[in-house]
């Protein structure tokens, strides 16, 4: 596995999942909510990400065998 693009993939995701956690955060009007729809958005975008590229890699590799 290319660990490189799985990292990479993850924090573009990542990135992804903190912006919808502030617009979600902005959209409730609560600032004591906001670290907390930051950090589970962007944590749930990297494991996303993360598993996302790990099955295309896999897939890629069980088809070249």
């Amino acid at each position: 596995m290319n660990v490189r693009m799985l990292i990479f993939s993850g924090i573009i995701t990542a990135l992804a999942g903190a912006l919808l956690g502030v617009i979600i955060a902005h959209i409730a009007q609560r600032e004591s909510r906001r670290p907390v729809a930051i950090v589970v958005g962007s944590g749930l975008g990297f494991a996303i990400g993360v598993g996302y590229e790990a099955m295309q890699q896999n897939r890629d590799r069980e088809e070249t065998d």
